[in-house]
């Protein structure tokens, strides 16, 4: 090789990698084929990184008619721009070895409308962003030891850009990027056929200097604002005005006259709705955009129209309805470098919201997030010490101020701290007299003082701040404690009651009546939280009075004054079991033979197919999934089916079908999510009366048919997720109870046994009773052929302290919590190395990583993280089935985009990409076996086959409703139906744009919004923020149903209401977008079918109410 001899000799370290071999063997034979294609002219390689000279923040303003941009920071330093996958990455090399190299990545998903380009002697390209980029440093040489040894400073994650003395970065989202050559203008523009990247624009701009500092512009609006004799909620709005960057501060103070104004007309329940509409109604300032609009006379115009339109009744009900158990919550998102104001939204109530409801707005619900609203994950690349231990402890120490209310940390529940969030509260003063604050409200939760490890101490507390979903009250003498149901053997002691108490029938009675007074079936197990303790409760039929059980198990600290029984979940109904990727390999490696799975995906496909043939069948397909309940989607369809329609002759709910058939294929294809017929989801409890035997279970359940079933078999699979050890999978015995057992009374739960060595529900990855679910299947297919003894890892010491826990521990433990939280990290390495070693889950890498995942599950009780150190080290290399998924389109057709590279994942800058081989064990054929362009025509062609004309359906519906309602006067009801359908279209809209993974060049579609569900490459990323629109959209699909049938006043003519928003289904509207600069337009068509469900449901309570006389 270049005239030397090169020796190779076969390495004796390690042995040779067969995945990696078989990849780089694919590589070959895949580049190889190509080469033996005919010549195909590629397109060009297009340039995506420039040199620049500079970066300025600052906002858009207008000087005359004039966009001109004023920059209120600035960095003149030579660096690179790039344009990545992703975001726009900007460096700033270092001047010197002190001054650290600054790095910024503007995110594609954060910027709204066009970059704009400008030429002439100081060429640049401008950024509207809607929240902050992310900011970097590296390559400062800090300390002595560093510049003596030339250590490389790692790359860390900071909390503002440079110097920013002044807080700029944090509400000021406009970036000036300033180029070195002006040549490099056209092969920027050239970027615009890369459909990731936002569009362009020729616009030259000016900059100007600012006439006052940016720092002096927000204390001057702070001082203000604090001043005013507003009411706290008016204080919000205009706060959120200038924190969400919307306006900047100056241009906000000025509107403070119109405020004072507003809130002397529209009065201090009003106005914060008004306000809130008019920061939501603002288009983003900019080039484009007329100059007149944004004077300070204009604004304010603006404003007392958004008055006017929310002057109507509907708009000023708007709010008033909805679930008893539901508060109206303002909402706080913590960023690296900015806070972000929301709301109010519905929030499920707590003990503490139940407790002091009256004053809800001394709460606020506080996230901590990238500023996408992302959650803050581990970064290989980067240190994010300063963003976890300088930013966010300094607003968990200090507080958030709004207006004149100072917030203080108080705590968080369970599921909280794993979502990042936690509540704050501002001082107040209780009916009783109390004097309320984030120290003094502690003791009246409960007596806390004996708990010495922070972290149960803040579990403790969250106990109280858990979502509960009703309150019954009981008096205190008809609760007793019990003893547990132990073991101890070598040592070992077992809990078999661990987490599970019992009530008596009368209790029960009036449990249900408060709980599940509208439910056919009424559940005999509840998840509750009463006073200080947790767990499940079954019916024991045995037991007289009004009475109710605990265990010593389930009390956790000694409540005060609070004897109510909180409910936060029950047996209503079965849950569907389904298989997942975790148990899917451990069931491979326990010898399941790979085409039982493949003939169980199979199974589930052609139900997906079948599933399309009918109305009728597709309804109950429907029911199966995850849709908004108020929609009442299936029942729709029945409707219009028995009504001679079908759901195909309209787009919309067609396309909402289709959208809802290929989300449950990519669970299968991308989740591996395949419902098992011959299985259940269920809550555990224990046996009280002692029939049952080791490895016995009763599983009784009420079927869809209403019919009470009792599993009776032998060798029944069960477990529990998340499964990653190979003996969270074990079998056991389904029995029958004698005739007249007390344990007839249960159903919808598996009942586990109080015998043996060990309780079954430990084996099963770590489970207990206080809530678990578990997993009961039944199909022979899925019967492993031997079984691995379950783990038992020694119980991980709690971080204990020798001294009381103070508020500083817990702040600390739940930043700790943040950056250490490896579940998700452990659980993907874990998959990987699965599939790649022959071993599968029982390599000891696998059965490392198993054990460091309990470790993560009992960090948030323990306090004790798990050991990073003992992760194993892993090759980029991931099997086929894990590769990202390709996006998919909906418009008026659903189509799926190829992949931006197939295969692997481009290296953004950081760190190798990525590989991916085809797997051969059995999830990388089930993956492969799924293919979803073919689904989605057989799909289309099976809707289309009896597709007739588009609105057909629509039309067939109207004239009954009017055959039906002939003679009655429904059109003085007209002008109320525009305002409903205009409040609806207006949240629509807003949630279409506030959860698009990537506003700036497509919102949400309608049909998304509608089925709670976004598709596309984005789809896990948009995990937490789609369940978010969906329940934002449910509760408005409530609220507007409620709104029509006129439920506040006895649904006195509901009917005729109804008839008139239905009599809208003509009237299509065109929605002009959020930004000028977007020619795009969206035409919204749901609300005909939420106003046809309600006309369908009064029409029938017509008949009804007809019939009985």
């Amino acid at each position: 090789m270049a005239g030397r001899c090169i020796r190779l000799t076969k390495s004796t370290k390690n042995p040779p990698d067969k995945i990696l071999l078989q990849h780089l063997h694919e590589e070959e034979l895949a580049r190889q084929e190509r080469a033996r294609k005919p010549a195909v002219q590629e397109a060009p390689v297009l340039q995506k990184s420039f040199a620049v000279a500079g970066l300025c923040c600052g906002v858009w303003d207008f000087d005359a008619a004039d966009a001109v941009f004023t920059s209120h920071l600035e960095i003149r330093r030579k660096g690179i721009i790039a344009f990545r996958r992703t975001h726009l990455a900007v460096k700033l090399e270092s001047p010197g070895w002190v001054t650290p190299t600054e790095h910024v990545e503007l995110d594609y998903a954060s910027m709204t409308g066009p970059i704009f380009l400008a030429g002439g002697a100081a060429p640049h390209l401008t950024i509207t962003a809607t929240v902050a980029p992310k900011f970097f440093q590296t390559g400062s040489l800090s300390s002595l030891e560093e510049l003596m040894t030339g250590t490389k400073s790692v790359k860390k994650r900071v909390t503002k850009l440079g110097h920013d003395e002044h807080g700029v970065t944090a509400t000021a989202f406009i970036y000036r990027i300033m180029l070195q050559h002006q040549t490099d203008l056209q092969p920027i523009n050239a970027l615009k056929r890369e459909r990731q990247i936002p569009t362009f624009s020729h616009h030259p701009t000016r900059t100007m200097q600012p006439r006052i500092l940016y720092l002096g512009q927000l204390a001057s609006f702070h001082s203000l604002l604090a001043a005013q004799p507003w009411p706290y909620q008016v204080k919000y709005q205009a706060q959120m005005l200038v924190d969400n960057g919307i306006l900047p501060p100056g241009k906000a103070s000025e509107l403070f006259p119109a405020i004072r104004q507003l809130v002397g007309q529209a009065g201090a329940d009003h106005a914060p709705k008004v306000l809130r509409k008019f920061a939501k109604d603002l288009e983003y300032c900019g080039p484009g955009t007329d100059a007149d609009a944004f004077t300070t006379t204009a604004l304010t115009d603006q404003m007392f129209k958004a008055n006017e339109t929310l002057g109507t009744g509907v708009y000023q009900r708007r709010g008033s309805r909805g679930n008893a158990n539901m508060l109206l919550i303002h909402r706080v998102m913590v960023t690296p470098v900015g806070i972000y104001l929301d709301g109010p939204y519905p929030e499920s109530m707590n003990r503490v919201l139940r407790q002091y409801r009256a004053h809800a707005d001394k709460f606020l619900r506080v996230e901590f997030c990238e500023e996408t609203g992302d959650s803050m994950t581990f970064d290989r690349n980067a240190s994010l010490e300063e963003v976890f231990w300088r930013r966010f402890q300094g607003v968990l120490r200090d507080g958030i101020r709004i207006g004149d209310q100072h917030f203080e940390f108080l705590g968080f529940s369970h599921s909280s701290l794993r979502a990042h969030l936690c509540w704050f509260v501002a001082p107040f003063t209780s009916e009783r007299g109390e004097d309320i604050n984030a120290i003094s409200i502690i003791p009246l939760l409960g007596d806390f003082t004996r708990i010495r490890s922070p972290a149960k101490y803040a579990a403790r507390i969250g106990q109280t701040l858990s979502e509960t979903h009703t309150s019954i009250a009981i008096d205190l003498r008809r609760v007793s404690v019990v003893k547990d149901i132990k073991t101890n053997v070598r040592g070992h002691e077992r809990i078999f009651s661990d987490g599970v108490g019992t009530l008596s029938m009368a209790f029960w009675d009036r449990l249900c009546d408060e709980y599940a007074v509208r439910a056919l079936v009424k559940p005999t197990v509840f998840q509750v939280r009463v006073a200080g303790a947790k767990g499940m409760i079954s019916l024991d039929s045995t037991m007289v009075g009004d009475d109710l059980r605990v265990r010593r198990s389930m009390i956790k600290f000694d409540a005060v004054g609070s004897w109510n029984v909180e409910i936060c979940g029950s047996g209503l109904r079965p849950l569907p079991c389904f298989l997942n990727r975790q148990f899917i390999k451990i069931l491979e490696d326990l010898g399941v033979p790979q085409q039982n799975f493949m003939h169980l995906q199979q199974d589930e496909i052609d139900r997906l197919r079948k599933a399309s043939s009918t109305p009728l069948a597709a309804a109950a397909f429907l029911e199966r999934l995850n849709l908004p309940s108020s929609i009442r989607l299936p029942w729709l369809l029945r409707e219009l089916h028995r009504l001679g329609g079908h759901f195909s002759d309209d787009d919309f709910l067609r396309r909402a079908v289709e959208l809802a058939f290929l989300v449950r294929l990519r669970d299968l294809k991308y989740r591996s999510r395949i419902l098992v017929e011959q299985g259940w989801t269920l809550y555990g409890i224990m046996d009280e009366t002692g029939v049952l035997q080791e490895d016995e279970i009763y599983c009784p359940v009420i079927t869809e048919a209403g019919r009470r079933e009792v599993l009776v078999q032998n060798n029944v699979v069960i477990t529990r997720a998340p499964a990653l050890h190979p003996g969270d999978v074990q079998m056991v015995h389904a029995v029958d109870v004698p005739a007249g057992s007390p344990l007839e009374w249960l159903h919808n739960c598996v009942v586990f046994s109080q015998h043996g060595v060990r309780d079954l529900p430990s084996k099963l990855s770590g489970g207990d009773l206080d809530g678990d679910l578990y997993h009961v299947i039944y199909d022979a297919r899925l019967r492993p052929a031997r079984l691995y003894e379950p783990a038992e890892y020694p119980r991980t010491q709690e971080s204990l302290l020798d001294r009381p826990v103070q508020k500083a521990d817990i702040i600390d433990f739940f930043l700790t919590f943040m950056q250490q939280d490896q579940l998700g990290r452990i659980a993907i390495l874990h998959q990987a190395i699965a599939d790649h070693k022959d071993e599968g889950t029982s390599h000891p890498d696998c059965l490392t990583l198993a054990e460091l995942h309990s470790t993560a599950v009992d960090f948030s009780k323990s306090g004790r993280p798990a050991d990073i150190t003992r992760i194993p080290k892993y090759q980029n290399l991931r099997p086929d089935f894990m590769s990202p998924s390709p996006r998919v389109h909906v418009a008026e057709d659903i189509s799926l985009l190829e992949l931006d590279r197939p295969g692997e994942e481009e290296e953004d800058g950081d760190g190798p990409r990525i590989r991916y081989y085809k797997s051969e064990k059995t999830l990388g054929h089930l993956y492969r076996a799924i293919d979803e362009r073919d689904f989605l025509e057989d799909l289309k062609t099976s809707m289309q086959a009896s597709e007739r004309k588009g609105g057909h359906v629509v039309r067939q519906l109207w004239a009954h409703v009017q055959r039906e309602t002939a003679g009655f006067q429904w059109r003085h009801h007209v002008e109320m139906a525009k305002e409903v359908k205009a409040l609806y279209e207006d949240t629509v809209v807003d949630l279409m744009y506030q959860y698009a993974a990537r506003p700036s060049t497509a919102a949400l579609t309608e049909v998304e919004v509608f089925i709670g569900h976004v598709v596309g490459k984005e789809q896990q990323r948009m995990g937490k923020r789609q369940r978010e629109a969906s329940k934002k959209y449910d509760s408005l699909v409530s609220s507007i149903m409620a709104e029509i049938a006129n439920e506040d006043s006895q649904r006195e003519e509901s009917l005729e209401r109804s008839v008139a928003c239905l009599s809208l289904w003509q009237d299509e509207r065109t929605v002009r977008p959020k930004m000028a600069s977007r020619k795009d337009r969206d035409i919204l068509y749901s609300f005909r079918w939420i106003a046809a469900t309600v006309c369908l449901q009064e029409l029938q309570r017509f008949r009804r109410e007809m019939a009985s006389g």
